[in-house]
C-alpha cells in the first residue's frame, strides 16, 4: 500500500518546494555532491585554444534590457564607445563549436553558460576562458533564478586555475575576474574537470591544474562514444554499468546477457578511444 505523508509548513526548516533540495538528498544518498555531479559531465575549453584567440567575435553581445534598452538580434548598440552586432546566445554557441571542435548536440540537455556572467559585453560574451558547457540542469544552478552559490564558485575556480592563476591565457578583466578562493581539489576529492579539445590543439597532452587530475577529452572520442553507443543499441544506464563492473564496483544488471553485451561495447570504446573505464563512466550523460 502506498503511504502519503502530509507535513505542516511550519515544521518545514527548509524550502521543501525546490528541485535543488530533491537533488542534493539523493546525490548524496549515492555518495555524490552536487558539484561532483556537474563537472562529470561538464566541459571546458582548452587553455591552448584560449590563448590562440581569447574571444572569438569582439563585436557580438548579447541583447539586454539593461544595457542596450529596445536593441534587438541583429541590430546594432553602443559599448562604450564600440559598435556591436547584438545576438541572442548563436554567437556564442557558435564560439564554442570553434574553440571546441565540437557541434553542439541539440535535444541532448546540454547548453552554454557564461562562466563569469556579463554576456552583454563583448569582451566577454564570446570569450573561451568564459564559456563552459554543461547539462540544463547544472547550468540552471549557476543562474540567479536557481542559485547554488557553491556550484558558481566552483566552475569560476576551475576557470580561474585553467585560464588565469599560473599560466595566463590572455589579459582579464580584474574588475569580473577574480580569484574565487575554493579549495577545488577538496570538492571534488580527485574527480577530473573535464576539457573538451579540437583535434588540432596540444590537448593530447594533460593539463594538470593546481592539485587535481584534468581530463583532456578530444571531440573525436566523444563521437566515437556514441556512435558506438547507438550501434550496439545498449542504453547509457547499462554501458555505465558495464564501466563500473570493468572498475570492480558494484553493478546490477537484468540478465548474465546484457552484462556481457555492455561490457564488450566498453571494451569496444576503450579500444578505439584509449579511455579507460573510470574516465568513460564519468563522461556518460547520465
Amino acid at each position: 500500500m502506498i503511504k502519503f505523508v502530509v507535513h505542516a509548513a511550519d515544521v518545514v526548516h527548509e524550502n521543501p518546494f525546490t528541485s535543488m533540495r530533491s537533488m542534493k538528498y539523493y546525490l548524496q544518498q549515492g555518495g555524490a555532491s552536487i558539484i561532483q555531479a556537474a563537472f562529470a559531465h561538464s566541459f571546458f575549453v582548452h587553455p591552448e585554444a584560449v590563448r590562440k584567440n581569447p574571444v572569438y567575435k569582439k563585436d557580438r553581445a548579447r541583447y539586454s534590457r539593461e544595457h542596450y534598452p529596445g536593441g534587438k538580434k541583429r541590430e546594432t548598440a553602443e559599448w562604450k564607445g564600440r559598435t556591436v552586432r547584438l545576438d541572442d546566445n548563436q554567437y556564442a554557441q557558435i564560439a564554442w563549436e570553434k574553440y571546441s571542435g565540437h557541434k553542439l548536440s541539440r535535444g541532448s540537455g546540454y547548453g552554454i553558460r557564461h562562466i563569469w556572467g556579463n554576456p552583454w559585453n563583448p569582451d566577454m560574451f564570446t570569450a573561451g576562458w568564459n564559456i563552459c558547457y554543461m547539462p540544463f540542469w547544472a547550468g540552471m544552478l549557476t543562474e540567479k533564478q536557481h542559485p547554488h552559490p557553491q556550484l558558481e564558485k566552483a566552475v569560476q575556480q576551475a576557470a580561474w586555475e585553467l585560464y588565469f592563476k599560473d599560466d595566463v591565457v590572455c589579459e582579464r578583466p580584474r574588475k569580473i575576474v577574480k580569484d574565487p578562493g575554493v579549495d577545488l581539489d577538496a570538492l571534488l576529492e580527485g574527480q577530473p574537470v573535464l576539457i573538451l579539445a579540437p583535434e588540432d590543439t596540444a590537448a593530447s597532452k594533460k593539463f594538470p591544474l593546481a592539485k587535481s587530475n584534468t581530463l583532456d577529452i578530444k571531440a573525436q572520442d566523444i563521437r566515437r562514444i556514441m556512435e558506438i553507443r547507438k550501434k550496439s543499441n545498449r542504453s547509457w544506464s547499462d554501458i555505465q554499468k558495464a564501466a563500473r563492473a570493468l572498475q570492480g564496483k558494484t553493478a546490477q544488471f537484468g540478465t548474465g546477457k546484457a552484462a556481457a553485451s555492455a561490457k564488450s561495447t566498453v571494451r569496444k570504446i576503450q579500444r578505439e578511444t584509449e579511455l579507460d573505464p573510470a574516465e568513460i563512466e564519468k563522461l556518460l550523460p547520465l
